[in-house]
């Protein structure tokens, strides 16, 4: 067991017996890039703070099971993993049909354009291609290219928390950057 390990086994001990400093410095820790992650893998505000929530709920409620093998963040990470599934899983079960106009915010009450026209910015519209390309791909290429690019997870960390094998993880990864890059390079009209 690492230093690093045998500090947040610590920590997990502290809030297994009541110890509130260690509840919220585990909050402090992990809150802002797991809900990162679930905002970037949900694209739903809402639906990625209750994934958070959840995490936070079974870090707390099962901080007796965790035993120090892995880093803490790992461990709580594959936790808000599962929980992002379990709402994938749910969407897919869920049928939503809106009746409402897509456009109705584009206009004021009395029918007149309330939008204005913004400055192109170059960047601005290659980040927005690029996260639509990274929507487009399969989910685990999603996952693991976020976990390494945005996170900037250690890629060994990345391939324990989604199980597969370090080998493994970098072909995942290789395959997610030549799809983003040739996706971008189709959408910027770029493409050989």
């Amino acid at each position: 067991m690492t230093p690093k390990h045998a500090a947040d086994l610590e920590l997990a001990q502290r809030i297994v017996v009541g110890d509130e400093a260690a509840a919220t410095e585990v909050f402090r820790r992990l809150s802002s890039e797991m809900y990162g992650f679930a905002r970037k893998m949900l694209d739903d505000a809402g639906q990625a703070e209750d994934a958070l929530q959840e995490t936070m709920l079974a870090v707390l409620r099962n901080a007796a099971t965790y035993d120090g093998r892995v880093a803490l963040r790992s461990w709580a990470f594959r936790i808000l993993r599962n929980k992002v599934y379990d709402i994938f899983r749910q969407r897919s079960r869920d049928i939503l049909v809106s009746m409402a106009d897509p456009e109705a915010a584009s206009f004021d009450p009395n029918g007149k354009w309330n939008q204005s026209f913004a400055v192109w910015n170059d960047d601005a519209e290659l980040l927005k291609i690029v996260q639509h390309c990274m929507e487009q791909l399969p989910h685990n290429q999603r996952e693991a290219l976020h976990l390494c690019s945005l996170e900037e997870m250690p890629a060994q960390e990345v391939a324990e928390l989604v199980g597969v094998s370090y080998t493994n993880l970098r072909q995942i990864l290789h395959r997610s950057r030549a799809a983003v890059r040739k996706c971008t390079e189709l959408a910027l009209g770029k493409a050989p």
